[in-house]
């Protein structure tokens, strides 16, 4: 499994209306990954120590040539004017910090407990 990792700072807008940033961001998670199905799974993660007000939006992709079909697609839905409008309004609830690609480990560490 790959991961796009994408690192967000909110903005100021988002930071003094945390409720509707909360909504817009769910809103806009159902919106955007709707017509992209190679994407397997999604994770946020908050910052609250540290780098606050940063999220990181973690993609995870079969291998690298699903991520190449995500890329290809992307770059065809950014040519519908109506979609890359509505994907550019994000800059009004955050600000890009950076991106990385990362993977999990050839060897079985690490572990998740199950609820009781």
């Amino acid at each position: 499994m790959i991961y796009l990792v994408y690192r967000m700072k909110l903005s100021s807008r988002a930071r003094r209306d945390m409720r509707d940033f909360w909504q817009w961001l769910e809103d806009r998670e159902n919106w955007f990954y709707r017509d992209l199905p190679m994407v397997r799974e999604v994770r946020w993660y908050y910052s609250v120590v540290g780098d606050v007000y940063v999220l990181e939006n973690w993609a995870a992709f079969d291998d690298e040539a699903a991520w190449g079909e995500y890329r290809t697609a992307l770059a065809g839905l950014k040519a519908d004017g109506d979609w890359e409008t509505r994907r550019v309004g994000q800059d009004d609830w955050w600000e890009f910090l950076d991106t990385r690609i990362v993977t999990d480990l050839p060897v079985p560490v690490g572990f998740r407990r199950q609820d009781r």
